[in-house]
């Protein structure tokens, strides 16, 4: 009890913090309504956080590394609503080339077909959804996901609600901030690549998507974006930890021995 009601205490200073980094924003901005009418394209998150049953050792997800995945989360969304994310998809048209193979209603697509850059910018930015994140040693040299239908072919043909996404990505069994050197710009790409798997995106792609986000991450947290989008990044990091509070309450713990 003492120890979440010392998280929790955490989670309002990480707030008071943010607001006085930046005084203006209010606690209306962190309404779900408010958010998704500033932001309204990438609205993802997690919906849990999970520790693979087949961990031979014990193993946690802490609270901190929760709040790293929310971080990652707030600077995703912030790339994808930006103004400079569509140009910059159009500009590795050459680049978007398909993985995978995927057929529905007539219309089909193969693997080395070119993408259209402009559809590649709508079926992301129209994702809506919250995934399973989960530490797992499937996969110790970074992450994995569940590949889904390919969004790129189906959307705007098949029922958004019966096009399959994967709903879960997994990364390794380690504390995810130091492995990653708590380098928030490499490790938020690293979750979209596997994000871009769950909505159909096979290799080369999803390579060539990430680093699209790697780039404008860095321009956003350090370049010459961080003045136009650090009050929004706030905002949203603010909003992540407000809306998904409950998740942050207590490490995530997996004991082999009690299975």
């Amino acid at each position: 009890m003492m120890r979440k009601l010392f998280l929790f205490c955490l989670f309002l200073l990480s707030l008071f913090i943010l607001s006085c980094n930046n005084n203006t924003l209010k606690p209306d901005d962190f309404s779900k309504e408010s958010i998704n009418k500033k932001y309204p394209y990438w609205q993802v998150s997690v919906s849990r956080f999970q520790i693979s049953q087949n961990e031979k050792t014990y193993t946690t997800i802490t609270v901190e590394e929760k709040r790293y995945i929310l971080r990652g989360m707030a600077l995703l969304r912030i790339v994808v609503n930006s103004e400079e994310f569509p140009g910059a998809v159009k500009s590795k048209k050459d680049e978007l080339i398909s993985g995978v193979s995927d057929s529905y209603n007539g219309k089909t697509l193969n693997v080395g077909d070119k993408y259209d850059p402009d559809r590649v910018t709508e079926i992301i930015r129209t994702v809506k959804y919250d995934f399973i994140y989960e530490k797992t040693s499937a996969n110790q040299a970074g992450g994995v996901g569940t590949v889904g239908n390919s969004r790129y072919l189906r959307y705007g043909i098949q029922p958004e609600d019966q096009i399959f996404i994967g709903d879960w990505v997994g990364f390794v069994n380690a504390n995810w901030l130091p492995w990653s050197y708590n380098n928030i710009g490499n490790f938020a790409p690293l979750m979209f690549h596997e994000h871009m798997h769950n909505i159909g995106f096979g290799h080369p792609g999803a390579y060539v998507l990430d680093d699209i986000v790697r780039q404008l991450g860095y321009r956003i947290l350090s370049g010459d974006l961080k003045d136009k989008y650090a009050r929004q990044l706030d905002e949203l990091t603010a909003y992540y930890y407000t809306e998904y509070k409950n998740l942050l309450l207590e490490d995530t713990i997996f004991d082999p021995s009690l299975k």
